[in-house]
């Protein structure tokens, strides 16, 4: 379980600010909903939180700082040459974490400096994220979701769209972050997606912010809600 601590965080794009003194903490088992008009930065301040962007001003920290921040964007993300298992590796962060433990482990049978560590580490994070089972479990949740087991070797270029929402609601189910960090995740859900999506949220430990423009479906999500469009700009 991790804590995060967003503190007098701003940051401009071109002549104008986007983001400005946003300051707010999210702890486990608290899921804050960002709201606020397009241009607010809600957005941008995910990619700020999941360390993809540096503020210019304010500091973002998380405690314990080893643990994972998974960032979910909104965008489906579909590349013609990745498959449905590539993706949903590369969106819970599975595949990251095999290919540094594989390159852990090369440095361990060289004896590297440092390599224990290294490799312990990696292991560790391999274990959290669920590395061992994803596989079964992929094709399991595909199948709760209405979806043929061999979707999972097609390239996700070739998915029709409500195909693609429930691919990516998949990746979200099977994610097991410290911290989520879901960029509109209710795009194109049908009901059964979106009632699957709430459950899931409801019943997450782990510290959660959300960007929706989905009011209702925040009201019955979050136990707090951050609005950018409000000067003082703490999470209430």
């Amino acid at each position: 379980m991790a804590t995060v601590h967003a503190r007098g965080v701003s940051l401009s794009f071109g002549a104008g600010p986007v983001l400005s003194e946003v300051s707010f903490t999210v702890a486990p088992g608290q899921r804050i909903g960002v709201v606020g008009p397009n241009g607010t930065g809600k957005s941008t301040l995910l990619r700020v939180l999941a360390g993809q962007l540096a503020p210019e001003a304010g500091t973002v920290t998380c405690a314990p700082p080893t643990a994972s921040v998974g960032l979910l964007p909104q965008e489906p993300d579909r590349r013609s040459d990745e498959s449905v298992a590539q993706f949903i590796g590369r969106r819970t962060g599975v595949a990251a974490a095999t290919a540094e433990l594989d390159a852990a482990t090369a440095a361990l049978s060289v004896a590297e400096p440092g390599s224990d560590d290294r490799y312990s580490e990696a292991l560790d994070r391999w274990l959290a994220l669920g590395g061992p089972d994803l596989e079964a479990r992929v094709g399991q949740t595909l199948a709760d979701l209405g979806l043929d087991g061999a979707v999972a070797e097609q390239a996700t270029a070739t998915l029709s769209g409500g195909q693609a929402a429930r691919v990516s609601l998949a990746a979200t189910l099977l994610s097991r972050f410290d911290v989520f960090l879901l960029d509109e995740p209710t795009n194109d859900l049908d009901f059964d997606g979106l009632a699957r999506l709430e459950a899931f949220l409801v019943g997450l430990s782990a510290a959660t912010v959300v960007v929706s423009h989905d009011r209702a479906f925040l009201e019955r999500v979050v136990t707090h809600v951050l609005d950018l469009d409000e000067h003082t700009h703490e999470a209430t």
